[in-house]
């Protein structure tokens, strides 16, 4: 391992938060999710119910954890801004299901 990434390495943050889903983890937040890991391609983003795990930056794999309204799902993030990845990811998950749709 070079200097250069064992100093990345240790200058990469680290954050986890668990939050209690108030609906379905569902095809529209777990888009979201994805396209939110996605805008930050140095960071690790993981999110873990029960014993299933995701890569958030899948659509598919979110669906795939089957989170249901009441599960606790753990947002663990590694890397250059690991808090503000959690925060947005959390922020995701715990909004209205109609949060950023048109009224009406």
């Amino acid at each position: 391992m070079s200097a250069s990434s064992e100093a990345r390495q240790i200058a990469d943050e680290i954050a986890e938060r668990i939050v209690t889903l108030p609906h379905h983890l569902h095809a529209r937040p777990a888009g979201r999710v994805a396209q939110a890991a996605a805008r930050h391609p140095d960071t690790t983003i993981e999110l873990v119910a029960g014993d299933r795990r995701a890569n958030a930056r899948s659509v598919l794999a979110v669906m795939g954890l089957g989170a249901v309204t009441g599960t606790d799902v753990l947002v663990t993030a590694a890397g250059p801004d690991a808090a503000t990845v959690v925060a947005g990811i959390c922020e995701i998950l715990t909004a209205p299901e109609n949060d950023g749709e048109p009224a009406g």
